[in-house]
């Protein structure tokens, strides 16, 4: 390799921070001519102590192109052999796994291949993963971004360290051209493998490859070097603007679990437009949404829906992602998985204690001799109630609310449907998602943990009282 390219990979190492003294690396190698350069331009550096890391190669023969792939294969494998490194082979059904979750076969084959490189990684002790994207590579990777929509994020383009699966994956040959590589392997008369399927225009990438890209540069020569410049300062950008995120999240969000993050709107409407859509997107990437069919438009209707909509209405978005307006909050909730059951009904335990969703609900029997009925209002409050016993006909159940179930509200008397009732009181979607109820077999006797049902009030001639106490099960 000439000395002058492996000082410029050497530079961009130690001034990016890509590859820590005595960190040890695996290298994802597939045959091709970026990979083959990637091993041999870093196996170099170590040789003539630039660097001083460890290295394991990685192959994920993808199973496509049948003979050929086999013929990567054992190229890999003879590669490892020469130089004397350790190998991890792992061969995938890309065809299957697209097939079963309706991907594309450039989707498929990333998703498995990124999956199997953070595996091999964690067990072979690797602290980091190197991938050998190059400025062509960041290129198409910002033009294809841009007939898609995107922002200042997007044209950030591939970045030379980032987080995946919670693997850190570093792309020391960003500052090289494909020419550069080929190049540099042409001189040293060093082989590689050619994928055919790198020139069938039918995917996105290839199209951009061999027909945009030849295009544009026939006016504009050095255009990979403008796009890779504009990728920079995006880049540093993008890390501002992250940078405020974090502080924004500690402020913005009120809660979150695997299902749903609850955020305070008015604080999200202070927030400068960059940052709340970053913060959205961060949301969606905890919740496990892929952020790759979100567009430009896509995040101005989020904008738009969170700051002019209705209370209670939902803007659904790609991956059944849904966004529900609250009065003064919004909700970003996942779609439920088929494994997730909701449970329909549950005999309570008098006396005892009964486990239900996310609940613990307490019962327990007084008499009217050691419990003074008068005192009782002053103890009450949203998550304790007292009811006559003997005006409750067993079993006693507790449910979540059904399509047309009514119950007399204490104090008003009249019967009203359940639903008409939660939205006078202007419960926002949380509030509302953590409201169940407690029967008896003919009765609603409490919807809780908003109001008790004007059934089997205490009176002066109760004799055995029900006291239940509903808490968060933690």
């Amino acid at each position: 390799m000439p000395e002058k390219t492996e000082q410029k990979i050497l530079d961009f190492i130690n001034i990016r921070k890509l590859l820590p003294d005595k960190a040890k690396a695996l290298l994802a190698v597939s045959g091709g001519a970026d990979s083959v350069g990637l091993l041999k331009i870093l196996l170099n550096l170590k040789l003539s102590d630039k660097i001083n890391n460890d290295f394991h190669i990685a192959h994920i023969n993808h199973q496509l192109r049948g003979e050929k792939s086999l013929q990567d294969e054992n190229f890999v494998k003879a590669m490892a052999e020469k130089y004397k490194l350790p190998i991890t082979i792992e061969r995938v059904d890309v065809k299957k796994y697209a097939q079963e979750n309706k991907l594309s076969i450039e989707t498929a084959a990333r998703s498995l291949r990124l999956a199997a490189l953070c595996r091999i990684a964690n067990e072979n002790n690797c602290q980091f993963v190197a991938t050998a994207h190059h400025k062509n590579d960041n290129a198409e990777t910002v033009i294809h971004r841009m007939l898609r929509g995107t922002g200042f994020k997007g044209l950030a383009g591939i970045r030379p360290k980032t987080i995946i699966n919670n693997k850190t994956f570093i792309r020391p040959l960003l500052c090289l051209t494909r020419q550069e590589i080929e190049e540099c392997l042409k001189n040293q008369s060093i082989r590689w493998q050619n994928d055919h399927t790198n020139l069938d225009c039918r995917f996105t990438r290839n199209r951009i490859r061999h027909k945009v890209l030849p295009y544009l540069e026939k006016s504009t020569p050095n255009l990979i070097e403008l796009i890779s410049s504009l990728s920079e300062h995006c880049g540093k950008l993008t890390a501002s603007i992250e940078q405020m995120t974090q502080t924004a999240v500690q402020t913005c969000i009120i809660s979150r679990d695997d299902s749903q993050i609850t955020v305070d709107l008015n604080k999200f409407l202070s927030q400068p437009q960059p940052v709340q859509v970053e913060l959205i997107q961060s949301a969606l990437t905890q919740l496990g949404g892929g952020l790759q069919k979100f567009t430009s438009e896509h995040y101005k209707k989020i904008m738009d829906f969170v700051k002019s909509a209705q209370q209670s209405k939902i803007l659904t978005l790609p991956g059944k992602i849904k966004i529900t307006k609250g009065h003064d909050r919004f909700f970003i909730a996942a779609p439920l998985q088929k494994s997730d059951k909701i449970q329909k009904e549950v005999i309570l335990s008098v006396p005892g204690k009964t486990l239900f969703a996310d609940w613990q609900i307490e019962t327990e029997i007084l008499t009217a001799d050691n419990l003074d009925v008068k005192n009782i209002k002053n103890k009450k409050n949203n998550f304790l109630e007292w009811f006559d016993l003997e005006q409750i006909k067993p079993p006693l159940v507790v449910r979540f609310r059904q399509k047309g179930d009514r119950f007399k509200p204490f104090g008003l008397g009249n019967s009203k449907r359940i639903g008409k009732f939660i939205t006078s009181a202007k419960l926002d979607p949380e509030q509302r998602k953590k409201t169940f109820l407690i029967c008896d077999s003919g009765k609603i006797l409490w919807l809780v943990p908003i109001r008790r049902s004007s059934e089997a009030i205490l009176d002066t001639k109760s004799r055995k009282i029900l006291k239940i106490k509903v808490s968060r099960n933690t």
